[in-house]
């Protein structure tokens, strides 16, 4: 029986603030992978990409991703970038329920419209831009990727918790759950 609730999606959908509600709301453990990765490079995401590249950060990812993914009862927060290593999605998958939080473009811009500057993707002079470009490649990642899509524009924060904590408890038992799209 999956048992995690792993939360997938683009850079400003609230996969944290909806991840940390959530474990309180469910009461299970909650894992952001951005944040490990910070606690153990002892660094910021920015600098570890300004200083080693994405590459690395990726290898970062995928490390923490293996340990986090033998876990049980948790709710895992993902760093955008998390789709792209096809890996990541099997490790977290095995144990876990994978929800899609999607997310207009506009809706996104807004969102980071006071962070942008700290993501390190965003870093071009048209950072408005680059998310559309960055979004449009990955969309069909997220989408592929997702056992569950939960649109979050326009719904507060309780609105989106509590629809993954319907689905997630519709759902733990079945040993075929019916991949919503």
């Amino acid at each position: 029986m999956k048992t995690n609730i792993v939360l997938i999606g683009f850079m400003g959908t609230g996969k944290t603030t909806n991840g940390r509600r959530l474990s309180r709301k469910l009461k299970k453990e909650f894992i952001d992978t951005d944040f490990l990765i910070e606690k153990r490079e002892n660094m910021k995401i920015e600098d570890i990409f300004k200083k080693y590249g994405e590459g690395y950060f990726r290898k970062l990812e995928n490390q923490i991703i293996k340990e986090i993914s033998k876990k049980e009862n948790k709710i895992i927060s993902t760093g955008g970038g998390t789709v792209l290593n096809p890996q990541n999605i099997q490790l977290l998958s095995k144990n876990g329920f994978v929800f899609l939080l999607q997310s207009s473009t506009d809706n996104i811009i807004y969102n980071l419209k006071n962070s942008y500057k700290k993501r390190p993707l965003l870093e071009k002079k048209n950072w408005t831009k680059e998310v559309s470009i960055l979004l449009n490649k990955r969309r069909k990642l997220y989408y592929n990727n997702a056992d569950f899509v939960v649109k979050v524009d326009n719904k507060n924060h309780y609105t989106i918790v509590n629809e993954i904590s319907r689905i997630y408890f519709k759902n733990r038992y079945k040993k075929n759950y019916r991949k919503k799209k």
